[in-house]
Formats: structure tokens, sequence, C-alpha cells
């Protein structure tokens, strides 16, 4: 069985060695399926507990980046295809849960709550499409349509803001048709 050795940055490289830093997930993916399947041992590179990347044999390496560089194309439409049916999804949520909002409103919560490697809530992997959608449209309202971010400029910690603009907030959502509990 392989075995994945941890290494500091600064460990001599082995002989036919060569690195590959963490950020690319389908190169990592591969290089310790190939290198584990070639029984030769992998290198994890860590400092202070955080992962930087692997050493993994240079022809490996080699090949990875091959069959990256050779998949992009497709994997790249793949993602645009997921992209899209998830976007589909959040749009066929909104107006379900929302069905009086207005189109633009709709356009501006799908374009920024929903926006690739955003960090927004509807990127969110850990709950369920319709909190998201939730959660994206208070969001929108909160700082669209209330006075929140003039409050937080003002000095007001942001639960006090949330609680003096809530009333604003459930007004629109309830005049664009939601229905807390649905």
């Amino acid at each position: 069985m392989p075995t994945d050795i941890p290494v500091c940055p600064n460990t001599p490289m082995p002989k036919g060695y060569a690195f590959l830093p963490k950020g690319i997930a389908y190169k990592i993916l591969h290089c310790r399926k190939l290198t584990h399947a070639s029984t030769q041992p992998l290198y994890i590179v860590t400092a202070n507990k955080k992962t930087l990347g692997l050493r993994a044999p240079t022809s490996i390496i080699a090949q990875v980046h091959s069959l990256a560089a050779s998949t992009l194309p497709t994997r790249r439409a793949n993602t645009q295809k997921r992209d899209a049916l998830d976007l589909a999804k959040a749009d066929a949520s909104l107006s379900s849960l929302f069905p009086a909002m207005p189109a633009q409103e709709k356009a501006l919560v799908l374009n920024h709550g929903f926006r690739k490697h955003s960090g927004r809530v509807g990127r969110s992997g850990a709950m369920p499409l319709e909190r998201k959608v939730v959660l994206a449209v208070i969001a929108h309202v909160r700082h669209r349509h209330s006075a929140y971010d003039g409050l937080l400029r003002e000095g007001v910690e942001r639960g006090e803001a949330r609680r003096v603009t809530r009333g604003v907030v459930e007004a629109v959502v309830r005049g664009w048709g939601y229905e807390d509990g649905k």
C-alpha cells in the first residue's frame, strides 16, 4: 500500500520528484491517484498545519499536467452546464417562493447572491436551495430596500441594525408573495 508522507517545505526534494502546489483540485486528485497506483511514496508538503502541495514523481506530475490540459475544455463545458442548471433551479425557486417579485429584483438577487466564488449564501453547499433563496432575498432586501447599510456606517452594531430593519424587510418580502413556513 502506498504511503503519504508529511514533510516540511525545507525538507530536501527526493531525487526524481517535483512539487505540485495546492490549488487545482483536478491535478491534486489525479497526482494522488497516479502516485498511489505506481506504489511510489507521495509526500504531502505542510507548514504550520496547512497543506502547501504534493511532492510526486516528476513523470507523474508531467502526466497530470498533460491530462489537465487535454480535458480542460470538456471540464469547463461541464461546469458551465452545471452552473446554468443550478441558476435555473434558483430562478425557479425564487419564482415559486416570491411570485410577485419584480423581474429586475429577481435578476439582482440571482446575479449577486448566487455569483460563483463569491462566498455568498446562494453558493453555500451546506443548506437546501429553498433556504439559500430565502436568505439571499432577505439580504438583498436588507441592503437595497432598508436603512441597514446607513445604520452600519453610523456605527450601529450588525445585530441591532438587523433588528431595526426587520419590519421593512418582512414587509417587502410579504409584498413579493412570500409566506413563511410555506
